[in-house]
């Protein structure tokens, strides 16, 4: 009995993508201490996202384990890119100090940064730092190292940069609400991680394909961000989860 309900009830949330607490209890008639068990048990499994006053089911992701090389990506989705990018530098203002991140996404938000005063720019991205070469108006810093020519990023120690940041934008290989932030390169993940521990206010930059991407490598929780930049809005079960998590979602 006990194994039927619960299968009824995964189908149940499946069918619908979200449902509050008050129908499980009202459909299944059990007590509010089993709907959490079994609300429990399938948030362990990674079937269910628990949200306020209820839950989402998680489709199934998927997984990759690399990523195209790098002129291939740069084409790929590159007018989506160009929006998300043009959103992100709208959230740039005078005298700030930021993160640019690696990826194809995060570094054309400065093709839109070029009215911007005296703001510094700090990445470990050579195509960011090459685009900033030709703004005089921005100030650029490198965080240097031995150059990684699929990334063309370089790898660094963090802990000799205690850079501050007052907004940090983040690229991503995937996005899920039951792995979180994930990519595929691990000197890249600790980079990350570092500078979103750094930065007050941390944006992820991603075009609508991300969603629903998992990774191998895990960088950061939704905890550490405070929004998502992307193309255009992602399904419900994603608006949702960030409207009840508090992260903003710009597109």
């Amino acid at each position: 009995m006990k194994y039927n309900r619960q299968k009824e009830m995964l189908s149940f949330i499946k069918d619908n993508k979200s449902v509050k607490n008050e129908e499980l209890l009202e459909k299944f008639k059990v007590s509010i201490q089993t709907l959490r068990r079994d609300i429990k048990r399938f948030e362990d499994q990674g079937l269910i996202s628990k949200v306020y006053g209820g839950v989402i089911y998680n489709d199934k992701s998927e997984s990759v384990s690399s990523v195209d090389p790098l002129k291939q990506r740069s084409e790929s989705f590159a007018s989506e890119k160009e929006h998300v990018g043009k959103l992100a530098a709208s959230l740039v203002e005078d005298d700030d100090v930021i993160f640019i991140d690696s990826g194809t996404t995060a570094y054309r938000m400065l093709h839109y940064m070029k009215d911007l005063k005296n703001v510094t720019v700090i990445s470990h991205c050579l195509e960011v730092l090459q685009l900033i070469r030709e703004m005089d108006n921005l100030t650029g810093i490198c965080i240097g190292g031995v150059i990684m020519h699929d990334t063309g990023t370089f790898i660094a120690d963090t802990s000799f940069y205690p850079y501050n940041y007052n907004k940090a934008f983040i690229s991503t290989v995937g996005i899920s609400i039951s792995r979180n932030l994930t990519n595929t390169n691990l000197h890249e993940g600790a980079m990350k991680a570092h500078v979103l521990k750094q930065s007050s206010t941390n944006y992820i930059v991603a075009d609508h394909s991300k969603f629903d991407v998992v990774a191998y490598n895990h960088f950061a929780d939704f905890y550490d961000i405070q929004g998502i930049i992307t193309d255009k809005c992602p399904s419900e079960k994603y608006v949702s989860f960030f409207e009840s998590n508090q992260i903003k979602l710009i597109y």
